[in-house]
């Protein structure tokens, strides 16, 4: 089935705020200002051995409710803040002067386009763009690796928040019979594009589908995937598990991440209402990763 696109917007140069936040002690004040901060419009984070990278477009960020959380978070730690407006154009030069290639422990590459190729194991190349999800960050890295674990020839995979689209064309790479990659960022949507024509998968196909979108996009879908995999945020992940659940077939997988070890109770706590079983999880760089499989009826 050939989903339509929520939208076909025309792809803009965004204006990005960076907030740099630092905090003493560090724990929990990290993973409280993450949860606080995505309240107010940040929606891409980086943890720093002294605090956090906040990113978001200037335009979705209420500064008088951010404000407010930089005041409450005051009473908590010893803080320092610093604001900065960024181009994504600037911000892409910067980073692909140094775009380093990733190792996933010798199984994948990800590797930007003027990187040698690998000798082995599974490459892919990631041109760098303006989204997240090229496997510098942790949570990446983790869903990546533990893909590589699953049985994903010829199964139907859904790729939700494809970023980069990194875990959609190891997918295909791996032999899935069908991926669908979904993002709600015009930026991540025709990155994705450009990475599946990089990696020789023909994003035009009902088998190779890249749509710019939600979770309403899966009304269709119902029982369709193998294998869930949706590395975004925990209140996101939290408003589309039941849509998760909707999608996925009886004994097939949800592999999640974007959330710290300390929200997994929380995601644990709605998995038992939907019958899945969390089978395990993983840790990297203070960042989780798990996975459940959905209960046959």
């Amino acid at each position: 089935m050939k989903l339509r696109q929520k939208s076909n917007k025309v792809v803009e140069t965004p204006t990005f705020l960076r907030l740099t936040l630092t905090c003493k002690p560090l724990l929990p004040a990290r993973e409280i200002a993450v949860a606080w901060l995505e309240t107010c419009g940040f929606d891409m984070f980086e943890n720093q051995a002294d605090g956090v990278l906040a990113y978001g477009r200037e335009s979705d960020i209420d500064r008088a409710e951010c404000d407010e959380i930089l005041a409450d978070l005051k009473e908590l730690a010893e803080i320092e803040t610093n604001f900065e407006s960024i181009l994504s154009e600037n911000w892409n030069a910067a980073w692909e002067a140094d775009y380093q290639a990733i190792d996933v422990d010798g199984l994948a590459h990800m590797r930007a386009p003027f990187h040698p190729a690998p000798i082995s194991g599974l490459d892919l190349v990631i041109q760098p763009q303006m989204s997240f999800g090229t496997g510098h960050h942790a949570t990446t890295w983790q869903m990546l690796r533990r893909l590589l674990d699953e049985s994903v020839a010829d199964r139907t995979i859904l790729d939700m928040g494809c970023g980069t689209g990194v875990l959609a064309i190891a997918s295909h790479l791996l032999g899935a019979e069908t991926v669908v990659a979904i993002d709600i960022d015009p930026w991540s949507y025709e990155n994705t594009r450009t990475n599946y024509q990089l990696n020789g998968i023909d994003h035009e196909t009902s088998s190779g589908q890249v749509l710019l979108g939600d979770a309403t996009l899966l009304d269709p879908w119902k029982d369709r995937f193998d294998l869930v995999l949706a590395n975004i945020n925990r209140n996101v992940l939290l408003k589309d598990m039941r849509a998760y659940d909707m999608v996925l077939k009886p004994g097939g997988r949800v592999l999640m991440s974007g959330f710290f070890p300390s929200d997994l109770e929380m995601l644990k706590a709605l998995s038992i209402e939907l019958q899945w079983n969390w089978l395990s999880s993983t840790e990297r760089e203070g960042w989780c990763c798990a996975l459940w499989e959905k209960s046959h009826p």
